[in-house]
């Protein structure tokens, strides 16, 4: 396991769909599904198309419902990704369902 920004970015975003995955028990939807499973299981040899793929994945993806997350899904998905992440970063707000996985991951990230 390398210690390089890419190395850490790639672990991270296989941490954020697990998370994604813990609160909506799906992986993205039936077209979707075996590449993100694909993709947690080795995030720092996947293929660079694989990570953007994942990364393009929008939350209602997973969520389903285009009124989710609400608040408390919210609130539960970014805790959920911070005790992942080892972090402890307040939830920026301005996120939702229409949010994709990378930029969700930059936010998580970028937490303070």
């Amino acid at each position: 396991m390398g210690n390089d920004i890419r190395s850490i970015r790639r672990r991270n975003r296989a941490e954020l769909l697990k998370a994604l995955h813990d609160e909506t028990g799906g992986w993205g939807g039936d077209a979707a599904e075996a590449r993100v499973k694909n993709y947690c299981k080795d995030p720092e040899g996947a293929a660079t198309m694989e990570f953007a793929y994942v990364g393009a994945l929008t939350l209602r993806r997973f969520y389903i419902d285009p009124d989710k997350p609400n608040g408390v899904e919210q609130a539960g998905l970014w805790k959920n990704i911070q005790q992942r992440l080892s972090k402890d970063g307040a939830n920026p707000g301005g996120w939702d369902g229409g949010t994709n996985v990378s930029q969700l991951q930059i936010m998580a990230e970028e937490a303070a």
